[in-house]
């Protein structure tokens, strides 16, 4: 009895099912949040305050990259707690993954209003764990890292242009 549920079985690629998949966009969806809302708190009540004194004009400048900075390690790392639960092949090069791609997405997207940049970070965050993932599940991870370097480069040609 096969599962018609899942992706053809392969001696390349790692079976994934679409429940996965969907659970691996849901983690990226949290995570983009997380991101987001971890970048306003951390630049708005820790920075701003500790950074931006009368004399330290420059640092205070800086306050929003510091923040945006320690958001996205802090919500990589609730990504990754969520593909290890999930049990995804290779759940760190997802994240790293994701997270080089989309490095410094937070300061694009902060000109926006809240009700338009928390969308968009949250579905690029989805999309890429999604895509990240399931690109790594190539069983030879050599092939795997480059096709992800691949991506990457491509994804931030994208972003930059």
């Amino acid at each position: 009895m096969t599962d018609t549920n899942s992706t053809a079985e392969s001696p390349l690629l790692v079976a994934m099912n679409y429940q996965k998949l969907i659970y691996i966009v849901i983690i990226g969806l949290i995570t983009g949040a997380a991101i987001w809302g971890l970048t306003l708190l951390l630049d708005v009540y820790i920075y701003k305050a500790l950074l931006c004194t009368n004399e330290s004009a420059q640092q205070c400048i800086a306050s929003t990259r510091y923040a945006t900075t320690t958001a996205t390690i802090l919500g990589a790392a609730i990504g990754l707690f969520g593909l290890v639960r999930l049990q995804v092949f290779r759940p760190l090069l997802v994240v790293v993954a994701a997270v080089v791609a989309l490095w410094g997405l937070i300061a694009v997207i902060s000109p926006f209003a809240w009700y338009v940049a928390l969308p968009i970070a949250m579905a690029l965050y989805g999309l890429a764990f999604a895509l990240f993932a399931w690109l790594v599940r190539l069983r030879h991870f050599l092939i795997a890292l480059v096709s992800v370097i691949v991506l990457i480069v491509v994804v931030r040609l994208v972003l930059n242009s």
